[in-house]
């Protein structure tokens, strides 16, 4: 589900496709379109609503395969099944070529409609309910990433 800038009036745009590409033959879910700042825009998210919630258990990070623009990107976690909540969000960069990107959960932050909120920590007994990556620019612009995969570990 793509939700963009636009559920606050702004005028971002962005889709998601499958792919395989006969060059690298991986499969891929690629993120693109236009990070727009008019009307207080500047943000395209893609979020999933997991069908199976994820228990965190032992984990103590997400590890994401992706490629992309060179640009800087958020991998969001939820906590809850709503679309309007906290977002957990750790900066990703995206370098051109396929690359293995841990990041820790203690370097997640708690925001909810972009600003930061006080929430206690991630627990062993939490279970992620939404996973989503977001462009955020502070310049309009093309986005395109490239997302093989999304795991806890």
């Amino acid at each position: 589900m793509g939700l963009h800038d636009q559920v606050m009036g702004g005028r971002s745009t962005g889709t998601a496709q499958l792919l395989t590409t006969d060059a690298d033959r991986v499969a891929h879910l690629q993120l693109s379109g236009q990070v727009s700042l008019a009307h207080g825009g500047g943000f395209a998210s893609f979020r999933c609503r997991l069908t199976a919630p994820q228990p965190l258990g032992g984990a103590r990070s997400v590890v994401l395969v992706l490629r992309g623009d060179g640009g800087s990107y958020k991998c969001c976690l939820h906590r809850q099944s709503e679309a309007d909540g906290v977002q957990w969000q750790a900066e990703v960069e995206a370098p051109p070529d396929w690359t293995t990107v841990s990041l820790p959960l203690s370097h997640f932050v708690a925001r909810r409609r972009g600003r930061e909120i006080h929430e206690r920590p991630w627990q062993p007994d939490d279970v992620i309910h939404q996973i989503g990556i977001m462009a955020v620019r502070s310049e309009p612009g093309p986005f395109d990433l490239h997302l093989a995969s999304i795991e806890l570990a």
